[in-house]
């Protein structure tokens, strides 16, 4: 009995532990190369993505990187608040999101293909998703939700933590 406690407690802090591991904290450089489709396909039928990426709103882009001399530091800002959200999807490229994602972003911004892979560039792993700044003029109510998940994965990692505590003392 001893024995299939400690492969339950080991199970819950593996879960645990994945559960607050599993959306990666970068964008792959990979899905930034422009993979703009051409011809009269519908832009939504680009794979298997589980996003619609059609009512996505895209302001969050277009009103902070403007043309035509486009700031690197504002642009790569405004495009991961708008990708980070959604980056284990877009990491997948078998899933056709991050194409489907940037035809609509070049859709609504008409920014000259391969802007986001030529300026954001930020280290080997690809864009950090843990270093967004958010644009001035959010509600507080909107600063709450976004420290939602970060005060979730915490708990989580107390339990896990706590669990292997418990664990470890028998």
């Amino acid at each position: 009995m001893m024995g299939f406690e400690k492969c339950f407690f080991l199970f819950l802090f593996f879960l645990l532990v994945g559960l607050t591991s599993s959306s990666p904290l970068y964008i792959k450089h990979d899905v930034l190369e422009a993979r703009v489709q051409t011809g009269r396909a519908l832009l939504q039928q680009q794979g298997n993505c589980p996003i619609d990426f059609e009512r996505e709103n895209y302001t969050v882009i277009t009103s902070q990187c403007k043309g035509p001399h486009y700031n690197s530091t504002i642009c790569c800002n405004a495009f991961k608040q708008l990708a980070c959200k959604h980056s284990t999807e877009i990491n997948n490229v078998q899933n056709g999101c991050a194409t489907t994602m940037f035809n609509y972003i070049n859709l609504y911004g008409k920014y000259p293909p391969g802007l986001f892979a030529n300026m954001c560039k930020e280290d080997k792993e690809g864009l950090n998703c843990s270093n967004i700044v958010q644009p001035e003029g959010k509600s507080e109510e909107q600063k709450s939700h976004s420290s939602k998940g970060a005060n979730f994965s915490m708990v989580l990692m107390l339990i896990a933590s706590g669990f292997l505590i418990i664990m470890l003392n028998k």
